[in-house]
């Protein structure tokens, strides 16, 4: 077998490179079965074309293919890390290498071996995107807690109950990131949030809520929020409201309304057949919280101590309540 023959068949076998060479002045002499599989162009198509249509339209107009061989000219090799362009257009990321071609005497052209590491680029950008997202929740959870715990010091009794109050508040936080990890960190079912957040399955009081609305989705920031406004509402029902009665109910609806001429979640909580509802005296922690909405999107809260119950609407931006961020 002579030497010509096994350079052929090393072109023919890599199939996963992109084996192409050209001239000094850039056109291509050839083109390989892994150039025609990773770029498009079969051999016959390629053959004479300039070698810079596998570049983006943005790096021609810089001239990094020049460049690119006037830096293997000069340095003997020249690599580089970019976007590329297929014969459809479409774009990957891909690594590549050229030398100069030369026996012996100057250069009479050159070879180039590109291979697509598109995957490999994705699957950096998502670490780096993920770090940056943990970081980003991270920083808003512990301002979250910082914020529960020295509320929960300043308006307690006595220190078994700023004991009890934060426990049962950094429970609910930890429910709600155990829904957002079971789904990924991604968005979640209100009605799945809404039911793990009033407890609907526990202490026998699933029968005082009627849970009304659409399938719809919440994102994970807001998710946050959305279940300590909850948690709150359920614990003042439990404490003076509508489920400390075994008459008592809850109605909770939400769906679509607006907010400043723009698409909003809309949550509504009611409480009837109760006791007589006082308006206090003195907001604490729980009533601050309910007020503050939900995170991540423009928002109103209203709370209202109507004579039959409490009732409590929520509105929130519908395009930063779903966010992913």
């Amino acid at each position: 077998m002579t030497i010509k023959r096994i350079a052929e068949l090393v072109l023919e076998s890599a199939i996963d490179y992109a084996i192409i060479t050209a001239d000094l002045s850039g056109n291509v002499t050839s083109w390989s079965v892994g150039a025609e599989n990773i770029f498009g162009w079969s051999e016959d198509e390629a053959m004479g074309l300039a070698a810079d249509i596998i570049f983006t339209s943005e790096d021609r107009t810089h001239e990094v293919p020049r460049k690119e061989m006037a830096n293997a000219l000069k340095n003997g090799r020249a690599t580089d890390e970019r976007w590329h362009v297929r014969k459809d257009g479409s774009k990957f990321w891909a690594s590549g290498e050229m030398v100069p071609l030369q026996d012996g005497g100057p250069p009479e052209g050159f070879l180039k071996i590109v291979r697509d590491r598109t995957q490999q680029k994705r699957a950096v950008e998502l670490q780096s995107m993920l770090s940056q997202e943990l970081s980003h929740r991270l920083k808003n959870q512990l301002a979250m807690v910082q914020g529960i715990v020295n509320q929960s010091l300043r308006r307690a009794e006595n220190i078994e109950a700023a004991r009890l109050s934060i426990s049962q508040r950094l429970g609910v936080l930890g429910r709600a990131h155990d829904l957002l990890l079971t789904g990924y960190g991604e968005r979640i079912a209100v009605r799945t949030l809404i039911e793990r957040s009033v407890n609907l399955n526990q202490d026998g009081r699933g029968s005082q809520f009627s849970l009304n609305g659409p399938d719809m989705d919440v994102g994970p920031q807001s998710a946050l929020s959305l279940a300590m406004l909850l948690h709150e509402l359920t614990t003042n029902a439990y404490k003076y409201g509508a489920l400390s009665t075994p008459d008592g109910q809850v109605i909770v609806e939400w769906g679509i309304a607006e907010l400043s001429g723009e698409p909003a979640f809309s949550l509504e909580w009611r409480e009837n057949h109760g006791p007589p509802v006082v308006e206090p005296t003195v907001e604490g922690l729980g009533t601050r919280l309910i007020r503050s909405g939900v995170a991540g999107a423009p928002n109103h809260v209203n709370l209202v101590y109507a004579p039959d119950g409490l009732e409590c609407t929520v509105l929130a931006q519908l395009e930063g309540f779903q966010a992913d961020m």
